[in-house]
């Protein structure tokens, strides 16, 4: 059971409760943009180690639980999930996770680059629990059990990627929403502006042209105070445009198996108005480059 987790999400140290009477099944999905299991198993927990972590390969685990608690601790903060809600885990910090009795969840495995594109920086968002049951966290809930319902359908990669895809835009949406994830040294002023920046860069992300004076200017505000609301994210205006793109490229790569699509057409729908410069890019971010990525989603 230990290899089984550790090939599903990644290295973790197990307790079981009973390891007589232990039962586990595990059933996987790809969808491209994420991956979504289904796990079912007597009591356990899990540990992830220090040495397990490995900071290259950064993945965010959403766990839902539907048929009793779970407890989870990371980064200093420790939360206890009902059913009803979900949760998240990254795989670069250690955290400690556990049910004590029979569970059914839904986990999904986000690269932490799609989620980042969405939301910024995923760790202030870990071990907090989100509510399903209402706004856009029921939205979230409502179109994850839909998707798991066509999981076997013969609707084909293409679809069941779209699916992945804007499950994981419900997912960021319903984190945003949420008043408890906002950082705390940041003000309600400071958040109003970030979304309005973050809305408008999503609206004109296939515009050559867009730039942070540009955005500054559409926001209202100036171009000094546009880089002061990035200070703390790790990223400048810039970097976070051109990591917006490249994840939108690649998201559209996996999707685009029709045979007229090009490398350059998808390169320009997200803003591009370089193709060398895109693979480049490209390449440095995802370790492969755009014409692997499109030609394994016609093969697939």
């Amino acid at each position: 059971w230990r290899d089984v987790i550790a090939g599903a999400y990644f290295n973790l140290q197990l307790g079981f409760h009973d390891q007589h009477r232990f039962r586990g099944e595990l059933n996987l999905w790809d969808l491209n943009t994420l991956q979504l299991s289904r796990l079912q198993s007597t009591g356990l927990s899990y540990r992830r180690l220090r040495q397990h972590c490995n900071l290259q390969d950064r993945q965010v685990l959403v766990t839902v639980p539907l048929k009793s608690d779970v407890e989870f601790t990371q980064l200093g903060r420790t939360s206890r999930c009902v059913p009803g809600q979900f949760l998240l885990e990254l795989s670069e910090e250690p955290y400690e996770f556990g049910h004590k009795s029979e569970n059914d969840m839904w986990v999904l495995k986000v690269p932490a680059a799609a989620l980042k594109a969405r939301i910024g920086d995923p760790s202030r968002f870990c071990a907090r629990t989100y509510d399903r049951s209402s706004g856009l966290g029921q939205l979230f809930g409502d179109y994850l059990a839909l998707l798991t319902k066509h999981c076997e359908s013969p609707h084909g990669e293409q679809v069941m990627s779209l699916m992945g895809t804007q499950l994981v835009d419900l997912l960021g949406m319903a984190l945003q929403q949420h008043p408890d994830a906002l950082m705390s040294q940041q003000s309600v002023v400071r958040d109003a502006h970030l979304a309005r920046v973050d809305a408008y860069v999503r609206q004109h992300l296939s515009d050559p042209s867009l730039s942070p004076a540009m955005v500054a200017e559409a926001c209202g505000i100036s171009i000094r105070y546009l880089h002061l609301l990035f200070k703390d994210t790790g990223d400048s205006v810039s970097q976070w445009i051109r990591d917006l793109r490249l994840q939108a490229a690649h998201e559209a790569l996996t999707r685009a198996s029709d045979r007229r699509t090009t490398v350059a057409q998808i390169a320009y729908s997200a803003g591009f108005a370089d193709q060398a410069q895109f693979s480049h890019a490209f390449r440095r971010k995802f370790q492969c480059t755009p014409s692997e990525v499109l030609r394994a989603a016609r093969d697939a």
